[in-house]
């Protein structure tokens, strides 16, 4: 009698299994169907471009950050022997260099100045 419940439950059991097996392979190759149509496609393709859209502007976006903050750390500098107003990095500064003269004022006047005595 065990041994009958026990083929009985095992039957029961791979038939359910196999019912839902078949039930999913059907959805998936469904959905696969639907995957595969043109608007789909379409739709894929331009998410993906948008995508990277988003990491081309985000980079840009950086790149101009970047710049924004080397161009933060230059400094004017008065070249005594032209009277030019030259914007240099904290690299190229000079020591103690008599042909050059550190301008003390903000890089927009220098500029202003510069292009006044041109």
């Amino acid at each position: 009698m065990k041994s009958r419940y026990v083929f009985t439950a095992g039957v029961a059991l791979g038939v359910a299994a196999t019912r839902r097996t078949r039930r999913a392979r059907a959805a998936a190759r469904e959905a696969l169907k639907a995957k595969l149509t043109p608007s789909a496609i379409a739709a894929d393709l331009a998410d993906a471009v948008a995508e990277i859209g988003q990491a081309v502007g985000s980079f840009a976006s950086d790149v101009r950050q970047g710049a924004a903050n080397r161009r933060a750390s230059y400094r004017p500098v008065i070249d005594d022997a032209t009277g030019s107003v030259l914007m240099l990095s904290p690299e190229q500064m000079p020591e103690s260099d008599p042909a050059f003269t550190v301008d003390t004022r903000d890089a927009a006047a220098a500029q202003r100045q510069d292009r006044r005595s041109a």
